[in-house]
């Protein structure tokens, strides 16, 4: 962890390409979503995927100092986006990698529901890059990819990646 209200991105200060890729790479997969980018496109929406997974490996751990938390985000106005931008995706099979091998369970995940879950994680990182600091911002991006958002990436991207979508 780095020191109090300081943080590096690989390569230097939070002003270099880490920070602006993860700033990036949020503004690009909120664009699917509120319709200012492609039409639904499912190899354009796992590229971003992809390009946010990429943004995370660009910035490091750093300490957010006492930074204030971002407001509530409204989940069902942007399950709503989510659905309008991507009507062809829904419920797709899923199982926990992280659960016990012999006592595996099938499960049902929904790909509108993983959308508009990393779309309110990465607006309350841009809310910090707006209001309070670097730091703040890239510590939640960091820490969403690590707890939350970064896990409906990951089971949405696999479920783009098989046969029954092929988003290759």
């Amino acid at each position: 962890m780095a020191e109090a209200g300081v943080c590096r991105a690989r390569g230097g200060d939070v002003n270099d390409s880490g920070y602006s890729a993860m700033r990036e790479a949020i503004e690009h997969y909120l664009g699917l979503l509120d319709g200012s980018e492609l039409p639904e496109d499912c190899v354009a929406l796992a590229r971003t995927l992809d390009r946010l997974t990429d943004a995370y490996f660009q910035t490091e751990d750093c300490d957010p100092g006492d930074a204030a938390d971002a407001p509530q985000i409204d989940y069902k106005e942007l399950y709503k986006s989510a659905g309008s931008a991507f009507p062809s995706l829904g419920y797709y099979p899923a199982v926990d990698p992280g659960g016990e091998l012999t006592r595996q369970e099938a499960s049902v995940g929904d790909a509108i529901d993983d959308l508009a879950d990393i779309a309110r994680d990465l607006k309350e990182v841009l809310w910090h890059c707006e209001n309070t600091t670097p730091q703040a911002a890239i510590w939640e991006f960091r820490f969403g990819y690590q707890t939350h958002w970064g896990v409906h990436l990951h089971q949405l991207r696999g479920f783009l990646h098989s046969s029954r979508i092929a988003a290759w």
